[in-house]
């Protein structure tokens, strides 16, 4: 999923988002005046505040056509063109997570990108499991114990089977049968969708995991695919949970390169990896409370927090362009006790307990039958932990799901027009990946962002070269030499802020 766009793994912090007040020209959509009907405003509210001529519809599937009679709710909600120039193929957001609801973060997303909506609908759906469709996110079950946990204080341990037990309650209550909440049943919705909104084709704009969902899409309906923009990609060839904490190690280690190569954060910040040490030293080995301040009301309280508190907030804010400027900082400060902004870093990762935006159960329904079949052992880095593998070894010990057949993992070969975007400090799903989907891909470029995290697409000029690939697929390799303005943002050497030298002042830019 920003700052950075959805989180790949991140299955306890949700990024917050902006929404856009821009109010467009209303086209009407061809082929769906039967299905599509205004927004409801209580049931869409972030979406009307975006976009007031917001269509939505509720489309109706078989959750498993032969297996069960259950039948599951899709919500779908189309942002219209905003010209009379308006071609048929609709953009599609395929969100992250996975878990992610798509119509939760589409008012930002398509903030971002308003150019492309001159000529295009922006068509957003819930992925079975999330959001409003047939949601697996366990609400009910987990939201009192998020904001129990939520002052950050508590073990790693113990949240972690709190959110288990949590878990283990909801599918007992479920009207769902998660083992048919994969990948794959997914595209057959997503496939539904197309055809009842009589869309030719489809150009499919994934994010993280939703890149995954664009090629899975892609495998088993070439034809209703004219192109693909994958954006912190995530081939069906990645192992998912595998280099969680492997590759957070490389971003961390790129930070570390980065701040010995500049003066100023050098004689600030020496030793990262060893201040990191320390700091984890001093809280394992507290015997007292620590004062702490929240950082949004001020308000001060004594607390005992998990030294693996330090490497959860850590990875995390390797996603973001912004929270990545605070790291060295928070490390030093936490090292001597001061935690505020460590703890700050925390708050603006954790806006809010409520767990309705990303779907538990879902990422489970997907990962446990899909990636988790080829997992074994643990695999943890050096500096951080494998979150997510944990927690999944937890949850597909008990959760309904089916292995899918190895042929899944198998790369998809395709030559359908695809533009991929990277973000070479990204702490998940690095360039690597992408440069691995690449070899078969017949009609594809790569474009690689060096101060770029988890997620591009919105930087700088990036969103115009967007715009000139849509425009012209008979001709994919567009000029990329715009993103070299997109340089990594200066660290914090102090809590005034980065000190940028005149000399460096023009190697930084959104």
């Amino acid at each position: 999923m920003s700052t950075s766009d959805i989180s790949l793994s991140n299955t306890f912090i949700r990024l917050a988002f902006i929404l856009g007040l821009w109010v467009p020209l209303s086209v009407p959509i061809a082929g769906a005046a039967d299905l599509l009907l205004p927004c409801d405003p209580e049931l869409h509210p972030d979406v009307i505040a975006y976009e007031p001529e917001a269509q939505c519809a509720d489309i109706k599937v078989p959750e498993a056509p032969d297996h069960n009679e259950r039948i599951i709710t899709l919500s779908v909600v189309v942002l219209p063109a905003t010209t009379r120039e308006r071609v048929e193929d609709p953009i599609v957001l395929l969100a992250g997570g996975p878990g992610q609801s798509a119509i939760e973060v589409a008012p930002d997303w398509a903030a971002r990108f308003e150019n492309l909506r001159k000529t295009r609908d922006f068509l957003i759906m819930d992925q079975r499991g999330t959001g409003r469709s047939n949601s697996l996110a366990c609400a009910e079950q987990l939201d009192p114990i998020l904001e129990v946990l939520e002052d950050q204080t508590n073990s790693v341990e113990e949240a972690l089977e709190i959110q288990v037990e949590a878990l283990r309650d909801c599918l007992i209550q479920l009207d769902a049968d998660p083992t048919y909440y994969g990948s794959q049943n997914a595209a057959i919705d997503l496939e539904f969708v197309r055809k009842h909104l009589a869309y030719p084709a489809l150009n499919l704009f994934g994010i993280s995991y939703g890149t995954r969902m664009a090629f899975i899409y892609a495998r088993q309906y070439p034809e209703s695919v004219r192109s693909l923009l994958l954006d912190a990609v995530a081939p069906t060839t990645m192992i998912i949970p595998e280099r969680v904490g492997l590759d957070a190690d490389i971003a961390f280690r790129m930070i570390e390169i980065e701040c010995q190569s500049n003066i100023d954060c050098q004689s600030a910040f020496p030793d990262l990896k060893g201040t990191l040490r320390k700091a984890e030293t001093l809280l394992r080995e507290l015997d007292q409370d620590l004062l702490a301040i929240d950082p949004l009301t001020g308000e001060r309280t004594f607390a005992k927090p998990d030294a693996r508190l330090i490497n959860r907030i850590l990875r995390s804010a390797l996603y973001s362009r912004g929270l990545r400027q605070l790291v060295p900082l928070a490390i030093s400060e936490a090292a001597e006790g001061r935690l505020e902004v460590l703890l700050g870093m925390g708050a603006v990762l954790n806006p809010e307990s409520n767990s309705s935006g990303m779907s538990l159960g879902m990422m489970a329904s997907v990962l446990c039958s899909e990636d988790m079949t080829q997992m074994k052992a643990i695999q943890h880095g050096e500096i951080f932990d494998n979150a997510l593998q944990e927690l999944l070894t937890e949850l597909c010990g008990f959760w309904p799901h089916k292995a899918v057949s190895e042929d899944y993992f198998e790369p998809v070969r395709s030559n359908i027009p695809a533009l991929l975007m990277s973000g070479t400090l990204d702490p998940i799903t690095p360039p690597n990946y992408a440069n691995e989907a690449m070899r078969t891909l017949t009609a594809a470029q790569h474009i690689e962002v060096l101060g770029g995290t988890h997620g591009v697409g919105h930087l700088g000029c990036i969103p115009e070269l967007i715009e000139t690939f849509l425009s012209a697929l008979s001709n994919p390799e567009v000029d990329t030499s715009c993103i070299q303005d997109i340089g990594p943002r200066p660290f914090f050497t102090s809590l005034a802020g980065p000190f940028i030298r005149e000399t460096d002042g023009e190697a930084h830019h959104d």
